[in-house]
């Protein structure tokens, strides 16, 4: 099979979510026999290129001063035509209007449909109506990785829900770099990260990854457990000082971390060092970081909403996030419990299990089978 696939994601600067998934999903592909055109607006770095199928790199140069997503509705529809594949893939969450020719379209969420803010009219429209009517036009299949995602496709974008398959992810977990916490705290202190026992969280200042919910959650548990500090990492230095500032107000000052970006071993260490991991987003597609605390050890507790359940099955303890109140009581009961924090992290080990890149990949094979001779 000739797969031709909208390869902007691997073109970016920064290997993101969705670039990832891509090159996982290419990595383990079941098939050598297979190629993939991977068509991109600029080159793709070699170290992104691996898998047993064959991959071949198609720039597919943008119109000059071009502007309103011109290379996604000319020049890559006309490049594709033109490579005759058997199928085309967009693993991004938008189709390409192109008519005659079988399309699978992986679509993660609907978040630039449902919570994400447009700057102009144009950007607006785009996301908001062409891209819903280029996935009902266009897309022979939906890949979507929850089935959260999947009913909120049909809900939000009006999809019929008999072309959309389910898709878990893969989950690529850190091994444990350390043997134990105390050698990842020992870690983190030399690092300067923090000092003391901590409760960890990643944040960002998307208001669905709902760090301030966090934060909050963390002031009541510092009433109770007087010897914790807290650490929320991955905040964008734009939005630092106004978390900052809220934990002071909080009366988190002098307990609370904000590293920002950490290098991955030494989020590893934070992860494995960590008396609870805590995850309080709002809103997820999927939602990897569960999965790599439960991977090194740690108790997760995890907000109740979207497809975090799915993820994390019976191996974290839930919580409606939206309430700090409720949010905190679940992380001081896996504090205040050092049989439920085992239970959870034995749970956890078992969990990870269910997400693997060679399943993932079989399944996007068998669905793409399906795709190109519908």
């Amino acid at each position: 099979m000739r797969i031709a696939v909208d390869a902007t994601v691997l073109a970016l600067p920064e290997l993101r979510g969705i670039g990832s998934y891509l090159c996982e999903v290419l990595a383990a592909w079941p098939e050598p026999d297979d190629t993939f055109l991977l068509l991109a607006p600029g080159p793709i770095a070699a170290d992104r290129l691996a898998g047993p199928a064959g991959l071949e790199v198609r720039v597919v140069p943008e119109p000059r001063g071009s502007r309103f997503h011109v290379w996604q509705w000319w020049s890559l529809p006309r490049a594709a035509r033109r490579f005759a594949p058997d199928l085309f893939w967009s693993p991004a969450n938008v189709a390409a209007p192109l008519a005659g020719l079988p399309q699978a379209v992986t679509v993660h969420d609907t978040l630039l449909q449902e919570l994400v803010r447009h700057d102009g009219l144009a950007e607006r429209v785009f996301h908001h109506l062409v891209t819903p009517w280029w996935l009902r036009r266009f897309a022979t299949r939906i890949v979507t990785v929850s089935a959260f995602s999947a009913r909120r496709i049909e809900t939000v974008l009006g999809c019929d829900p008999a072309g959309i398959r389910v898709i878990r992810n893969g989950a690529s977990l850190p091994g444990r770099p350390f043997a134990g916490r105390d050698e990842a705290r020992a870690h983190v202190r030399a690092k300067g990260l923090v000092d003391r026992p901590y409760v960890l969280a990643l944040g960002a200042e998307s208001s669905w990854k709902n760090t301030e919910g966090a934060l909050r959650a963390f002031a009541l548990v510092g009433r109770e457990a007087e010897g914790m500090d807290f650490v929320v990492a991955g905040v964008q230095e734009r939005a630092r000082e106004r978390f900052a500032s809220l934990a002071r107000e909080l009366g988190l000052a002098g307990r609370l971390r904000l590293p920002g970006f950490v290098a991955p071993a030494d989020r590893d260490a934070l992860y494995q060092g960590a008396e609870v991991f805590v995850y309080p987003s709002l809103f997820e597609g999927f939602g990897l970081p569960p999965l790599e605390a439960m991977a090194l050890g740690t108790p997760v507790v995890a907000s109740r909403a979207a497809a975090i359940p799915e993820v994390v099955g019976e191996a974290a303890l839930l919580a409606d996030a939206a309430d700090p109140e409720a949010l905190a009581r679940a992380i001081l009961r896996v504090l205040g419990s050092p049989d439920l924090g085992r239970r959870l992290v034995a749970a956890g080990r078992d969990n990870i299990g269910r997400f693997r890149w060679t399943e993932a990949a079989t399944a996007h094979r068998d669905l793409f089978t399906e795709c190109a001779h519908a």
